[in-house]
């Protein structure tokens, strides 16, 4: 009997085109979020392997072209570390298209260098790219309340529910039914779409794949139980549908917009500016000063290359002109840290306030898994200053002794990869989904309990 009621509330589903629409608008969109994300990321990777392929055509020409002097050709030639995109960015392209995922640098200081980026359109990056996260974040919410919104009040509209409870005493029951029937046809085309994404983005069925797909379920549940929530209440479909679709707005526009500002103002970041200009004067400055002023400090920071003879007579050496930009680093280094405390800072409160909006936190996980978020964009940031750092003192001691460039491994040097160590994980984003939406669904309880009474 139970079984009877549920296939004829599937087929009562399925008879209104309402339904049929608000599932192929999901279909579409997610087929589109899977498209353009990973036209998205195949672009990032293309570029990649052209800067790949230019790295070697560039080395080849400048020797050719400063060859003869060792300290001019490692003023020219450049180095590339690439955060290559993985296949989950395709799923939440996150920060990917505002933080370069491409840097190239010289031997000469680093903080200079370290921001440069393509020049993009700013109109596209305020519209941002579409992908499947953006699909399951945003627009199942908005299906969900189209689904569910009027289950209680249509009843009560059309006078069927004053009837169904003068009949029996179980009426939330075919509510209940109603509310199933909905979340089940959600789960399925959310699974259809995870099992898609899976074979056309080539997503590994790992621990990542698991995390998504239990979080995206998680906050899926989070809105229906904020609709069911809203139905408890007994209010008109009128009502229902103004308080879900403000909620909504609320909760995907309004609170993360609102926050992003709060963000701005409450850690700004001057000593970006400031950085730069400790960088250049801090270089600049040793123009005129004795020599002692600029290698005293330089050996004190690598005492390792006093074994070096340093050419005092000359007026010009490239041994003090690389240690000049060493210094202007270091003098960059205050601002630096107070820009990487600020950052800190600002991804620590973040973390907090988004314990308390779903869709801030599921975004936040999703993006985490990617490795399109903030965390992972500083550790490629670091893993430059790191790899800028080995190619310094590899090659120091040849430009130092003036060695041929011929004599180097600098045809060796080819386009690096970042590939992040720490395995993320997001049981926080989960356990705080999870517990607003078990408190939204007692308070529910308590509704159903008075309404009843």
């Amino acid at each position: 009997m139970k079984k009877s009621r549920y296939n004829l509330e599937f087929k009562l589903f399925f008879r209104s085109s309402s339904s049929w629409i608000g599932i192929v608008v999901l279909l579409i969109t997610g087929f589109a979020g899977l498209y353009f994300g990973k036209t998205f990321v195949a672009r990032q990777k293309a570029v990649i392997e052209k800067a790949a392929l230019l790295q070697k055509k560039n080395t080849i020409n400048n020797i050719n072209h400063f060859g003869k002097d060792i300290g001019l050709f490692f003023f020219h030639n450049k180095f590339t570390l690439a955060n290559a995109p993985n296949n989950w960015a395709a799923f939440a392209n996150g920060q990917r298209d505002i933080n370069p995922y491409l840097i190239s640098v010289t031997m000469l200081g680093l903080e200079g260098q370290l921001y440069d980026t393509d020049i993009n359109n700013p109109v596209s990056l305020l519209l941002g790219n579409m992908d499947l996260s953006f699909v399951y974040i945003f627009l199942f919410p908005l299906v969900i309340i189209a689904f569910t919104y009027n289950l209680l009040s249509e009843q009560k509209e059309s006078g069927i529910w004053s009837l169904l409870r003068a009949q029996t005493n179980q009426s939330f029951q075919v509510i209940w039914q109603k509310f199933l029937v909905r979340l089940v046809v959600i789960f399925t085309v959310a699974l259809l779409l995870l099992f898609i994404a899976m074979l056309y983005l080539e997503l590994p069925q790992d621990f990542t794949f698991l995390s998504v797909t239990v979080l995206i379920l998680l906050y899926l549940t989070f809105w229906f139980a904020i609709s069911f929530f809203f139905i408890s209440l007994g209010k008109s479909s009128n009502f229902n549908a103004s308080a879900l679709i403000a909620v909504w707005v609320l909760l995907c526009i309004v609170i993360p917009a609102s926050f992003n500002l709060f963000l701005t103002w409450k850690y700004p970041v001057p000593e970006a500016l400031q950085n730069v200009i400790n960088q250049r004067e801090g270089y600049h400055e040793k123009w005129d000063m004795a020599k002692d002023v600029t290698m005293k400090p330089f050996f004190e920071h690598y005492p390792q290359l006093k074994k070096y003879p340093f050419p005092e007579q000359k007026t010009f050496s490239w041994y003090w002109y690389y240690a000049m930009q060493q210094m202007g680093d270091d003098q960059a280094a205050t601002s630096r840290f107070a820009i990487e405390k600020k950052l800190a800072s600002r991804q620590y409160f973040t973390n907090i306030f988004a314990f308390f909006f779903p869709t801030i936190q599921t975004q936040l996980g999703v993006n985490k898994m990617a490795g399109s978020d903030l965390d992972t964009h500083l550790g490629f940031q670091q893993a430059v200053r790191k790899y800028h750092e080995q190619i310094r003192l590899h090659f120091y001691p040849a430009i130092f002794l003036n060695q041929s460039v011929d004599n180097t491994d600098i045809k060796n040097y080819k386009l690096e990869k970042y590939n992040p160590q720490e395995i993320p994980y997001i049981w926080i984003n989960m356990l705080s989904v999870s517990l607003l939406t078990i408190m939204i669904i007692g308070a529910t309880a308590l509704n159903l309990k008075r309404f009843n009474n």
